[in-house]
């Protein structure tokens, strides 16, 4: 016996699939440049610490800067699935 799929399931076209992950690629490349380097400027200016080592350095500059590396990573893997689905389209 054979499961039949859920009736509510809708198939997006490539080419809109595609599209969709390209945008969604820039965004986050927009939230990885806001994270890494807005808030520390914005906690820079507004001279906030939030675990300051004894040699003068924040930590919490690590976190920002993994979040930023974690979101141009997903952006990377978002435009190379694009790439690959746009391989994919036959040409019209």
């Amino acid at each position: 016996m054979t499961a039949m799929p859920p009736q509510h399931v809708q198939h997006v076209a490539p080419a809109e699939q595609a599209r969709g992950l390209r945008i969604l690629s820039w965004a986050m490349v927009a939230a990885g440049l806001i994270a890494g380097v807005g808030l520390p400027a914005v906690f820079a200016a507004l001279k906030i610490e939030v675990s300051e080592t004894s040699s003068g350095f924040d930590l919490v500059w690590l976190f920002f800067l993994a979040m930023m590396a974690v979101d141009f990573a997903l952006a990377w893997w978002m435009a190379r699935r694009a790439a690959a689905i746009e391989r994919t389209i036959p040409p019209v």
